[in-house]
């Protein structure tokens, strides 16, 4: 008996063994929709091209129209071995429908992430059409269990100097109260693991810090996850209000997709708003000029937080898959730092720590309902 339970763990040490050398020996496989954004090709392959000489054991799998990827390629005169092409005869413009765009089989997005379903990627990345990737996405890879929703994360900079997590950014523009409530468990676990941040604060955004303050979802959210909390592993901190965002008074702040897509547009608009205001300033005199000389070094060190580019793209939880999404304008240094963030995400395993964090909301489900055909057989008694 002592021989063969010490051969079958020692069997299942040299397969995990086996699987650790793999991951390492093997680099991070991240799909990119080479043909998505504003400008199409050319700011995808640069970018493929600056993260594979940034970040080891990586590599790119560039999905568009083979010929144009080639072309643009042979024009910088440099094909990292890290970087292949897989060719999608179509793809999808920034005004064309989601609904419609997830059922064309053939596009860089479908074939970008048939790879991921497939696993023969390990990532994927787009900044085309937003509503098209989450739409896609949900057909291909599907939810993970115990999530009716998938939201878009998004990072704020803050005062405290460190960034923030916030959920939902525009995925879902209606949210029931159990929503924002796997919002937060999805949010808490990945600030948990790919930012790096210990027991995070998570909050929900209201107008006010009382419980009773806010509408009717997010009253009844705030109920759920004061309830709840400990049974989900979540620090919940309560509400906060909109000016607390950028003070880092959470770690993870929960919003419906209308308000944090209006946020997000916000924010981002601090920093050609500040910018701009800097440069009108200083032309008024040659003093302010001299002035501003000496100011734009620790102005620009300090509007670098606000820049978008900094943090590549919004990861899209809840779905069986690593998948990022970016603006539609992003740099090269935006797309390049969304597959640094698409590879991190696939390091660390995030679609199996999610789905491990919401099997504790199936339990809680589970317990509720256990709990009112228990009530309900109580009533039966007494009547």
């Amino acid at each position: 008996m002592k021989t063969g339970r010490l051969k079958y763990f020692t069997s299942r040490w040299k397969s995990r063994w086996k699987k650790e050398l793999n991951r390492r020996e093997h680099p991070v496989r991240v799909v990119v929709d080479a043909c998505g954004g504003d400008e199409g090709v050319s700011i995808n392959v640069d970018a493929a091209i600056a993260a594979v000489f940034e970040s080891e054991h990586l590599e790119v799998i560039l999905v568009g129209k083979q010929g144009e990827i080639e072309q643009c390629l042979r024009r910088r005169r440099f094909r990292p071995k890290e970087i292949r092409i897989v060719n999608a005869e179509e793809t999808v413009g920034m005004d064309d429908q989601p609904l419609k765009a997830a059922k064309r089989q053939k596009t860089s997005i479908a074939t970008g992430l048939e790879l991921l379903k497939t696993g023969e990627a390990d990532a994927f990345v787009s900044v085309g059409n937003t509503g098209a990737v989450v739409a896609t996405a949900m057909l291909k890879l599907g939810k993970i269990p115990n999530i009716d929703r998938t939201p878009i994360l998004a990072i704020f900079p803050t005062l405290a100097g460190h960034p923030i997590a916030v959920l939902d950014v525009g995925a879902n523009v209606d949210c029931r109260p159990n929503h924002l409530l796997q919002f937060a468990v999805l949010g808490a676990t990945y600030t948990e693991l790919v930012m790096e941040r210990k027991n995070p604060a998570v909050a929900l955004l209201s107008i006010g810090e009382e419980p009773a303050k806010g509408n009717a979802a997010v009253k009844t959210a705030h109920s759920l996850l004061a309830q709840h909390a400990s049974d989900l592993g979540i620090n919940f901190i309560g509400n906060i209000e909109g000016r607390d965002i950028l003070k880092g008074a959470a770690d993870v702040i929960v919003v419906d997709g209308f308000v944090g897509n209006i946020l997000l547009k916000y924010t981002e608009s601090i920093f050609d708003f500040v910018k701009t205001l800097f440069k009108k300033g200083h032309r008024i005199s040659i003093l302010s000029l001299i002035g501003g000389l000496f100011l734009y070094p620790a102005l620009r060190r300090t509007l670098k937080d606000f820049n978008y580019a900094e943090y590549g793209g919004a990861p899209l939880l809840g779905v069986r898959g690593n998948v990022v999404i970016g603006h539609g304008s992003s740099s090269v240094k935006a797309v390049k730092n969304a597959i640094l963030l698409a590879q991190n995400m696939a390091v660390v395993n995030l679609p199996y720590a999610l789905s491990s964090a919401a099997e504790k909301l199936g339990t809680l489900t589970n317990k509720e309902k256990s709990n009112e055909v228990s009530n309900t057989g109580d009533r039966l008694i007494c009547a």
